[in-house]
């Protein structure tokens, strides 16, 4: 488990915020931008869109990212707006999978259990 400051870290590391430095903020523009995850044209063509992660959320914005990448990031900006979806087919996967990988942790926390649990899905299925 992530604490905050380690979630902030690991979060900034990977560059996924506008800004990742206090310095490079105008002066008229608001601090949120430091925790405010860059998702410019991930829901459509010519979008600047962020989503700010609230301090108490950080943990499991950096829980996704360590256990899926960018689709972890995608889910949870996606299930923080009502499972919001992309126009991109690819996003839609991306946010599909970590879906679909969720439940089972939710079925099964244990890893060791988890590993060998057979399960199945479809992504993309109609």
């Amino acid at each position: 488990m992530f604490s905050q400051n380690k979630a902030r870290e690991l979060l900034r590391a990977a560059v996924v915020f506008f800004y990742d430095d206090p310095s490079h903020l105008d002066e008229d523009e608001s601090p949120d931008l430091l925790q405010t995850i860059n998702l410019s044209d991930t829901w459509a063509w010519a979008c600047a869109d962020g989503e700010h992660v609230p301090d108490d959320e950080l943990p499991e914005v950096a829980r996704l990212f360590s256990s899926y990448g960018w689709c972890g990031i995608l889910y949870w900006a996606s299930e923080r707006n009502e499972q919001q979806k992309s126009e991109f087919c690819d996003i839609n996967r991306f946010i599909e999978f970590v879906r679909n990988e969720e439940a089972i942790r939710k079925e099964e926390p244990k890893d060791s259990k988890r590993a060998y649990a057979k399960r199945q899905y479809t992504i993309g299925a109609p």
